[in-house]
């Protein structure tokens, strides 16, 4: 099934229960309608979009920039959609949450700038890894927002669920599974 990004696209909200979420109107490109909720509650966003407001150029190039990130991982089309479209939502009407890292993540200290899409790792202090999408073209200062992309990620006192975002200082950040976690040189004493 093929989607080519379209502004008959529109926003939307969708009650379950008595939870409203952040959902998503689109065509594919034989004319079916289809309805992708999103992980996010109205009350987890910044800004609301109107009902009804059309995709634009601007979520277009998120879009894309989210895609061609995934697609750098090989992952087929039946997760690259959903996780970019995921990613989209995040960037564009997600609450922000504070800066978090010091405490949680190890340093990497490498690379210092990153591109929209880029896909990354953040290794915790106890062990694990969680992989993340760059939400921003430029972080804001030296903070980056991120969205997981995992399942679930067990921080210990902190469960991180698919979609949630975190902002980080660049240096917490590393490359794409960069550190082989079967060395024990990633864990702390």
């Amino acid at each position: 099934m093929k989607f080519t990004l379209s502004d008959s696209w529109t926003w939307d909200f969708v009650k379950e229960k008595d939870t409203q979420y952040l959902a998503l109107n689109l065509f594919n490109d034989d004319g079916e309608a289809f309805f992708f909720k999103t992980c996010y509650r109205k009350e987890d966003l910044r800004t609301l979009p109107r009902i009804g407001q059309q995709f634009t150029v601007a979520d277009a190039v998120l879009l894309t920039a989210f895609q061609e990130g995934l697609y750098e991982l090989n992952l087929e089309d039946r997760w690259c959609m959903p996780l970019s479209l995921t990613a989209l939502a995040c960037a564009r009407f997600v609450r922000l949450p504070n800066p978090s890292g010091g405490r949680m993540y190890l340093p990497y200290g490498g690379q210092s700038e990153f591109k929209l899409g880029q896909v990354v790792s953040l290794y915790s202090k106890l062990g694990g890894v969680g992989d993340f999408i760059i939400l921003d073209d430029h972080p804001q200062g030296d903070v980056y927002r991120l969205m997981l992309l995992n399942t679930r990620w067990d921080l210990g006192q902190f469960m991180l669920m698919q979609g949630t975002m975190v902002r980080v200082n660049s240096s917490v950040i590393c490359p794409y599974r960069s550190i082989d976690l079967s060395t024990q040189t990633v864990r702390y004493a």
